[in-house]
């Protein structure tokens, strides 16, 4: 597990982080999954990361958890600590 990772999207969750939704997240996975903005807020907001993968643009993190419904999903994620912002890159469930 990547302890310290998961530490800092909670703590930027917890001090009011932007969120920012892909289009792939937003207008694909989540609708087509039935994963609310409050879903994905409540993952993050107590989350574990359990990986860590690079892509064109830099590091996404998984970052997994319960949401409002306690369904088990995994928020891939790319972090901007500096900017105060969490890039939600897609949305599944597990």
């Amino acid at each position: 597990m990547y302890e310290k990772e998961a530490q800092l999207i909670r703590s930027m969750m917890a001090s009011g982080a932007r969120i920012i939704y892909s289009i792939h997240a937003e207008m694909d996975r989540m609708p087509e999954r039935n994963i609310t903005y409050e879903d994905v807020k409540a993952v993050l907001s107590a989350c574990v990361v359990t990986g860590i993968r690079q892509n064109k643009l830099g590091p996404v993190w998984a970052a997994e958890g319960t949401d409002l419904d306690d369904r088990f999903l995994r928020i891939p994620v790319a972090v901007k600590e500096l900017r105060g912002t969490i890039i939600v890159v897609s949305a599944i469930e597990l």
